[in-house]
């Protein structure tokens, strides 16, 4: 028995090691070798992309007689993926927003497309099965973002200092669950880095109490960069996206059904009234606004502000620091700040990102502005991880947003808003139907902006008639926003080796508008003053027509240390449809949230070029230079005092 049973693993050895030998032989001798990458990878630069219509011409389409499929009430990110999934589907869309294409929350954000590590530790703790849904449903749709915007969103290593011994297995533990539940959509396995290795990557961070830090992988993106990116891509399947408009009213049928809006365009101060078969609330935290208008039975807005009773409004705060409070390529997440919050610190766009503060509402606010109060509660929270101070002048940018976390409406009587029920509360968003048939999409966060979109698209499909139209079902799993297309993660090295500009240019350029960077550099390349960063687009010694050019713009170092230059702004006035300058300054680019000094030192260029661009009279062009001075100054630069009608910083 002992000798036969030899003889077989005898045999079945050599039977192992021949297949073993010929896999290989056949691996690396017999098998056809595929083409090497530059043959694939390496495709000329598209430059031919033809121009959206001109906002003039989306205007035109504003006819009496026409009547729209789908009109979209906010261009946020969820308005904007509205307007996408119905375009893409074969609706005839119009979408409307107020101010600018995420102007609001959308713009303010922690710029993580994540699934909420937070969410996870309560649906564990809490045996929550709703949490659960909702980490998962974010995961999925993380990598949906990664894949339809490339060159928008990349993933992100985040480590999470421990400085207890049994606290590192718990945190392992909570990463490894994060890896599991995304599934085949997990980005990178988590792994668990020893003090030694955590201070070679983050020397800035202090060890002293360490004993070893875990890491997890999420994404991160540039918000108002993909939310432009959704209204662009949405103009390009057909539909017609207008900033700055104004809904004035909803309009009524005798039975009380919604059948259109009055709107006027804040540019020309012209009404137009346009029919809908259905209208979309998607106007995030001012969702209440609408529904008020809604309740009127002439549609009209309320005489005196009211207090939302769909919204439950609290503000987050976020501060911008120098590049060397955090590794560059590696976050930082405070699990435990002392009154329980989740606080990031994440190396974003060349810069260091950190928040956020969570603070109640009672009103949701136009324009959220940080408090010194908030910024204060980061520098010190972030001081606990650092080994040199931070100091507040370091303080760069600073924002605050409104988060928006939403009830059922109909369990909160008029009168009742603030009686602390949480009836009704919901922690994802909420997809509501009133009885004159306007159709509300509200909560949610960035992550989930593209599944909000089709649940709202297929509540519309399925529940308004579209006179026999062939609808497609929802397109948005595949779809590649523009710029995405021919894009690949060695655009920058292309960019340069067809421009020969700087890296840090070419990343910029490739990692915000990907494969259509190279029409910015056709531009960039065509004279010397397009190559000019904007902060000295207004330079008396480049302009000599410009009489009195801004103390500010003097000629500098720092001047070219961020890479946003006048071509990037032809380009944009040309593509993007920003129509002010902190339309270009906040969300076309994101200088001002990045350095919002620098922003104002740009503020009387980009005025300047987009003035010729746009035809302004000297009264506009003194009007939207003010507006940016007001806005960026409120930017967190503060102590410093600014002087408006001067533009001085005292």
């Amino acid at each position: 028995m002992s000798r036969f049973f030899k003889s077989a693993v005898g045999k079945a050895s050599l039977a192992l090691g021949a297949a073993a030998g010929g896999t290989i032989i056949y691996l690396d001798f017999i098998q056809p070798k595929k083409p090497a990458q530059i043959a694939t990878s390496y495709k000329p630069l598209k430059k031919d992309y033809a121009p959206p219509p001109t906002r003039e011409e989306l205007v035109s389409r504003l006819t009496p007689e026409k009547k729209f499929d789908v009109l979209i009430i906010g261009g946020g990110a969820v308005g904007s993926g509205c307007a996408v999934d119905a375009a893409t589907r074969g609706l005839n869309v119009c979408l409307l927003e107020k101010t600018d294409f995420g102007s609001g929350t959308s713009s303010k954000s922690t710029k993580m497309a994540h699934g909420g590590v937070r969410y996870l530790e309560k649906a564990i703790f809490q045996l929550s099965k709703a949490q659960l849904d909702l980490v998962i449903e974010a995961l999925n749709e993380r990598g949906n973002m990664l894949r339809t915007a490339p060159h928008l969103c990349s993933v992100l290593p985040i480590m999470i200092p421990v400085y207890n011994y049994w606290q590192v297995p718990y945190f392992f533990a909570g990463c490894k669950m994060y890896d599991w539940f995304a599934g085949k959509q997990n980005l990178r396995n988590s792994t668990i880095f020893s003090k030694e290795q955590a201070a070679a990557i983050a020397p800035m961070m202090d060890v002293s109490n360490l004993k070893a830090a875990c890491v997890y992988h999420d994404g991160s993106f540039n918000d108002t960069r993909m939310n432009a990116t959704l209204a662009i891509t949405a103009i390009e399947h057909g539909a017609t996206v207008l900033n700055y408009f104004n809904v004035d009213q909803l309009l009524k049928d005798d039975k009380g059904k919604l059948y259109g809006v009055k709107a006027t365009d804040l540019e020309t101060n012209k009404q137009y009234e346009l029919k809908a078969t259905s209208i979309v609330n998607a106007t995030g935290p001012f969702a209440d606004n609408i529904l008020e208008m809604d309740e009127d039975p002439q549609g009209l807005p309320p005489k005196t502000p009211q207090k939302p009773r769909m919204v439950v409004p609290s503000s987050g705060v976020h501060i911008v620091l120098p590049e060397y409070y955090c590794p560059q390529n590696i976050g930082l997440l405070d699990p435990s700040t002392a009154d329980g919050r989740v606080m990031f610190f994440l190396p974003w766009q060349g810069k260091v990102l950190a928040g956020t503060t969570d603070t109640p509402e009672k009103f949701v606010p136009e324009n959220p502005i940080p408090t010194e109060h908030d910024i204060q509660d980061i520098i010190n929270e972030m001081q606990k991880y650092l080994v040199f101070p931070i100091e507040r002048t370091d303080v760069l940018s600073a924002w605050s947003g409104i988060r928006p976390l939403v009830r059922d409406p109909s369990t909160i009587p008029k009168g009742q808003e603030d009686s602390g029920s949480t009836e009704g509360l919901v922690r994802s968003h909420l997809l509501i139907e009133s009885s004159s048939g306007l159709v509300t999409i509200s909560g949610g966060k960035w992550t989930t902006y593209r599944e909000m979109a089709q649940e709202t698209i297929d509540y519309v499909v399925n529940h308004f008639d579209f006179a026999g139209k062939n609808i497609k079902p929802c397109q948005t799993n595949e779809l590649i926003l523009i710029g995405g297309d021919d894009y690949s993660k060695n655009y920058s090295a292309r960019l340069i080796h067809e421009y020969k500009i700087p890296l840090k240019l070419a990343k910029h350029l490739s990692h915000n508008y990907g494969s259509r960077s190279a029409m910015i550099l056709d531009l960039y390349a065509a004279s010397d003053y397009n190559k000019l960063p904007i902060t000295l687009a207004a330079n008396k010694e480049f302009i000599p027509s410009i009489v009195e050019a801004s103390p500010e713009n003097q000629l500098s170092y720092q001047s070219f240390d961020e890479p946003f230059t006048i071509a990037e702004l032809l380009y944009s006035l040309k593509y993007e449809y920003p129509r002010t300058p902190v339309d270009f300054l906040s969300r076309r680019t994101r200088l001002a949230f990045l350095n919002a000094r620098e922003a104002l030192s740009a503020v009387d260029g980009v005025v300047e070029i987009m003035s010729k661009e746009l035809q302004w009279d000297d009264d506009t062009k003194e009007k939207m230079r003010k507006d940016a001075v007001k806005f960026i100054g409120n930017m967190g630069i503060s102590p410093k005092k600014f002087d408006v009608e001067q533009f001085t910083v005292q």
